[in-house]
């Protein structure tokens, strides 16, 4: 059976049982408190959106982007391969008091069923995402969702594999860090993208809002909460050997 074929329909099987799969963890510390050590000697820093980060060793910040990226992306690394191209997103919304009330409110396994309904959305006849596995992190300050997902193109039969953190901050803020890469080398790409975002470090409670707090929200299923930021065509990602 061809690899890509198998890898979907296992990522089918584990999407329509992902809830029994999920697990969570109350932290009584903040979304940060392992993050802080690194505030000073993080690399990238950037003042409007009060965040720090150490990117990938040698990846660099992606420029002249199409708008429909740039608009929506804070930042945008790459690890400047050609032939295994892999991108790590940050992103940025303000969400309203009613989307942390809903978190609190509702189950880990609602919260990661809403993600995954939203992931699945926008599927057509050109692209099919779905997310295979989540986590939920609550803490005092947030909380922190990890979903994986898969998106197969049909115009190319490629396959891109993706990783995602949401933090939904209490005080109103929401950061999205976002790594797609191919599936050969998802496993390295993974591990520099969690080392990465461990130092993902979150310094002011008000940072600049980029869009008006009513188009910052989108009402979704059952507790309109959840906004996930992709882009499909810019990262379209080939996977010729799966």
């Amino acid at each position: 059976m061809n690899k890509t074929i198998l890898m979907i329909t296992m990522v089918s099987t584990l999407v329509l049982f992902s809830t029994g799969f999920a697990y969570a963890t109350s932290h009584n510390t903040s979304i940060f408190s392992g993050a802080q050590r690194y505030a000073d000697s993080n690399s990238y820093k950037n003042a409007n959106y009060s965040f720090s980060i150490q990117p990938p060793l040698n990846w660099i910040v992606l420029g002249n982007l199409p708008s429909s990226v740039a608009n929506n992306a804070i930042v945008i690394f790459s690890n400047n391969d050609k032939s295994q191209l892999a991108t790590f997103g940050i992103y940025h919304r303000h969400i309203t008091p009613n989307v942390i009330e809903a978190l609190n409110n509702h189950t880990d396994n609602d919260i990661l069923a809403t993600i995954a309904q939203e992931m699945t959305a926008g599927n057509n006849n050109e692209s099919q995402t779905l997310m295979y596995n989540g986590i939920v992190d609550r803490y005092n300050d947030g909380v922190l969702v990890s979903a994986s997902s898969a998106t197969k193109y049909a115009s190319d039969n490629s396959t891109s594999l993706s990783e995602t953190r949401y933090y939904f901050l209490n005080n109103g803020n929401q950061y999205n860090l976002i790594l797609t890469s191919n599936y050969t080398t998802i496993d390295k790409n993974s591990q520099l993208f969690e080392d990465s975002a461990n130092t993902f470090f979150v310094s002011n409670s008000s940072p600049v809002p980029e869009f008006p707090l009513s188009a910052a929200v989108l009402i979704i299923g059952m507790f309109s909460i959840i906004v996930v930021f992709r882009v499909k065509g810019f990262f379209r990602i080939n996977n010729s050997q799966v």
